[in-house]
């Protein structure tokens, strides 16, 4: 039998996350509070499944968590993300219960260069409503990968 979600969870975490690789899409909740250390540690087991892809949309519902994240932590996470083996190329849909999370997620869109495919909610039904609408299109400046390799002109060094 092959599993279409791969889902991590832990007692001991605030946080997991499910990758549908049918509907090329990753799921990251979070609830009580959540620190810089709590969001690395979804993001870097996510990153290492398997069933990951960069080409993948993210869902991530922020709705039950306190984000207990200092400026400089923001900008510790957006430099993770900015990574190759972390950076994702399709949307990024936040769903978040108040105006200080709402901030912290602008404040990462920012530092990690993904204002143009970032969008945040104040309700999970909301955001999941947006994004099964844009599934199938890709966010603004993204190319689609391309399977033969473009070959390098050759050039006379003298």
């Amino acid at each position: 039998m092959k599993f279409l979600t791969t889902d991590y969870s832990s007692l001991v975490t605030v946080g997991r996350y499910r990758i549908d690789s049918t509907r090329k899409i990753r799921i990251e909740e979070y609830h009580g509070k959540v620190e810089l250390a709590d969001l690395r540690s979804i993001v870097s087991e996510m990153t290492s499944d398997p069933c990951w892809s960069p080409e993948h949309h993210g869902l991530v519902d922020f709705t039950e968590a306190d984000l207990e994240l200092s400026a400089n932590d923001v900008l510790r996470m957006a430099l993770m993300l900015r990574q190759e083996q972390n950076r994702s190329n399709g949307w990024l849909v936040f769903a978040v219960k108040n105006s200080v999370a709402y901030g912290i997620v602008r404040m990462l869109g920012y530092w990690s260069r993904n204002t143009d495919r970032i969008k945040i909610f104040h309700c999970r039904d909301k955001a999941e409503a947006w994004l099964e609408r844009h599934l199938d299109k890709s966010p603004p400046g993204y190319q689609q990968p391309t399977l033969t390799k473009k070959e390098a002109a050759l050039r006379n060094v003298i």
